[in-house]
């Protein structure tokens, strides 16, 4: 559950972590914020490049949606909470769509569909910034929840949604806290067993990380 005490927490370690990577708090403005990063599925991908600056376009025309939100080169963020899952919206341009926590049989619309996203859940994440290794490992399966109240039919007017609470489910607190520098080569990877084999129509891979933003802290301008 989020508080204010841990939340209190998490601004102080940003200050000294931005301190340390050399960007002066004295000089810039930090606030609660987050970052997210949606790449499309494939059937034939075991390796997923996931953008982080604004002006990545490793991905091509599928680097940034509209609904991503990505870091400015003259900004810094401090990582303390992540959420990896899946969603599937019905186009490139739809924003009437939420990640999801599961594989929720009811928006993976097929029963071979859903099964095939399994294997999200036993990938993992890594991430290199300027070349050095900061996270190795962080298993995916972490942010696998399967509310207690689920919906039984597609979404209506009458039909009750799936039980979340994105303040928490999904998420899951990174310590230490990480920091990626707008002006820095971060490259972030989700690393799968297999190719998904079955996936949706425009489904995508989403991750958010949740933080601190320290905005104008680097020397780009």
């Amino acid at each position: 559950m989020a508080t204010q005490i841990g939340q209190r927490e998490v601004f102080n370690n940003a200050r000294k972590l931005v301190d340390a990577a050399g960007l002066s708090t004295s000089a810039t403005v930090l606030s609660q914020s987050y970052l997210r990063s949606e790449v499309q599925m494939s059937t034939s991908t075991t390796s997923y490049h996931i953008p982080i600056l604004v002006n990545d376009n490793q991905n091509g025309a599928n680097s940034s949606y509209n609904t991503s939100q990505l870091l400015q080169l003259q900004d810094a963020f401090v990582v303390s909470g992540i959420y990896i899952g899946w969603g599937a919206p019905t186009s490139t341009t739809d924003t009437e769509w939420i990640p999801q926590t599961f594989n929720d049989g009811q928006i993976a619309t097929s029963a071979a569909i859903a099964k095939s996203l399994y294997t999200l859940y036993n990938g993992n994440m890594q991430i290199v910034v300027n070349n050095r290794q900061i996270l190795t490992g962080w298993d995916i399966q972490r942010h696998f929840f399967v509310p207690q109240t689920q919906q039984i039919a597609a979404t209506g007017q009458t039909t009750n949604m799936s039980q979340v609470d994105f303040s928490e489910n999904g998420f899951y607190p990174v310590e230490p806290n990480l920091v990626l520098v707008g002006s820095k080569n971060n490259q972030v990877s989700i690393n799968l067993p297999s190719a998904i084999a079955n996936i949706p129509t425009y489904g995508r891979i989403v991750c958010v990380f949740r933080g601190i933003l320290a905005q104008n802290a680097t020397s780009v301008r």
